[in-house]
């Protein structure tokens, strides 16, 4: 075989002589080249994962295909600047995204070999209904995942604050929709304060998953100084969704303590970050409005609440003022009956009293006229009147018949006492006879 006007060796040459002939490197890449050249005639219907896309100009491509997470093959690629702006508009519309790391892609390309560039492939066309099937595929086969580990619903039940006011925001800081979300909020016409704080994150290309992870967890860490987070995207195109197709972000959405609002700005396509997220706003703006409109709900039944206390307790002191008029007007009847009632019995009392008072006095008196008598009738008082009491053996004599001759009597004057013996006792006919 003749390559740049030398003659190589073949195998069975080597095979007789034994001693290869000695080539430069350019001359064995031209070799190489000839054999591609010549094997390799025809393109060829490829499937792929992009590994990397870079585009200066034309689109460079490093292409994958792994068996789970392990890579068993992989290859450059490029798509000329001439076919990139129609493969990739034709793509992006039909797909709704770009080409980016992380799509599946069925391609058709030739094998080329460039005696500096090495093997590459040189992609002609890309069918994007290809990867339309398994971008769905693999956001059904995450959601599926994320439903058998309890977490799908998870943050979706989580209760949403009443007056949502400290708000943690996933969001790159020089984004348009970052902006919007802040000036929404911040210039309400409601005049409501919010606190936010952003936690700045990567919303697409290669490095967006991590970084988005990495604003997750900390949000996690300053979960008690937040009410919800809102994740925004960074004003990029529409069509760069494929970062928010990712289990480990549905994954830490679930799991964070607080609810989360999905406004990622774009209604085509629902991700899986819509998906496990507690609600989804079409626009950061849609975002800042839902949650201006639940602090603004929260204070209309706050003055619906406070104007049906104020209306119910005018009821209810209305009600109570007639009850108490009606009670009063009772009391007071009642009050003047029962002091009638009262001042009659008073009399009734006060005429007894009167009554007893004069019945004391005249029993008193009565008590001093049987007391005057008592004294009058008093022994004493009627020894001092000349009357006396003889007493025999200890009793007092009534009558002759009480003494008998020899009996020592004890007479008992006022002044004192006679003792006596009797010489002689008997009635006397025509009354007392004194010796």
């Amino acid at each position: 075989m003749n390559v740049a006007g030398r003659n190589c060796p073949t195998v069975q040459e080597k095979g007789k002589n034994q001693v290869p002939e000695i080539l430069s490197l350019y001359e064995l890449n031209q070799l190489i080249r000839s054999v591609i050249d010549t094997a390799f005639y025809r393109t060829f219907l490829v499937t792929a994962e992009i590994a990397s896309c870079d585009v200066k100009r034309h689109c460079y491509l490093t292409l994958v295909d792994k068996d789970e997470d392990t890579i068993r093959a992989e290859i450059r690629a490029v798509i000329w600047a001439s076919r990139y702006r129609t493969i990739s508009a034709v793509f992006e519309e039909a797909a709704g995204t770009r080409l980016a790391a992380g799509i599946r892609i069925l391609f058709e390309a030739e094998v080329s070999f460039h005696e500096r560039y090495g093997l590459k492939l040189n992609i002609l066309d890309i069918d994007p209904s290809y990867t339309i099937g398994e971008m769905a595929v693999r956001r059904r086969e995450i959601m599926e995942r994320l439903a058998r580990e309890g977490l799908k619903d998870r943050n979706r039940e989580l209760e949403f604050p009443l007056v949502p006011q400290r708000i943690g925001i996933v969001s790159s800081a020089t984004a348009a929709g970052y902006e919007d979300l802040i000036t929404h909020l911040m210039n309400n016409s409601y005049g409501y304060k919010f606190t936010c704080r952003l936690y700045e994150a990567v919303m697409q290309g290669d490095g967006a998953e991590g970084s988005i992870l990495a604003a997750l967890d900390q949000c996690m860490k300053d979960s008690r100084f937040l009410d919800i987070v809102v994740i925004v995207r960074g004003g990029g195109a529409q069509t760069d969704l494929h970062c928010f197709d990712s289990f480990g972000i549905g994954r830490a959405i679930a799991l964070l303590p607080l609810p989360v609002i999905s406004g990622i700005g774009h209604q085509r396509d629902v991700t899986v970050v819509d998906e496990v997220s507690n609600m989804r706003a079409k626009t950061p703006t849609a975002a800042a409005d839902m949650i201006i409109t639940r602090v603004r709900d929260f204070e209309d039944r706050m003055d619906s609440l406070s104007h049906n206390l104020v209306h119910a307790v005018r009821t209810l002191t209305s009600g109570m003022s007639e009850s108490l008029s009606a009670l009063s007007k009772r009391l007071e009847a009642s009050a003047g009956k029962e002091l009638l009632d009262n001042m009659h019995m008073l009399n009734v009392f006060a005429k007894g009293i009167r009554y007893a008072l004069k019945f004391i006095r005249n029993e008193k008196q009565r008590l001093k006229t049987r007391e005057g008598n008592i004294r009058h009738l008093d022994p004493v008082n009627v020894l001092r009147r000349g009357y006396s009491i003889t007493y025999n053996n200890g009793r007092a004599v009534k009558s002759v018949s009480d003494v008998d001759e020899g009996d020592v009597l004890r007479t008992v004057l006022h002044d004192g006492e006679i003792a006596s013996t009797v010489r002689e006792a008997g009635r006397k006919r025509g009354g007392y006879h004194d010796e």
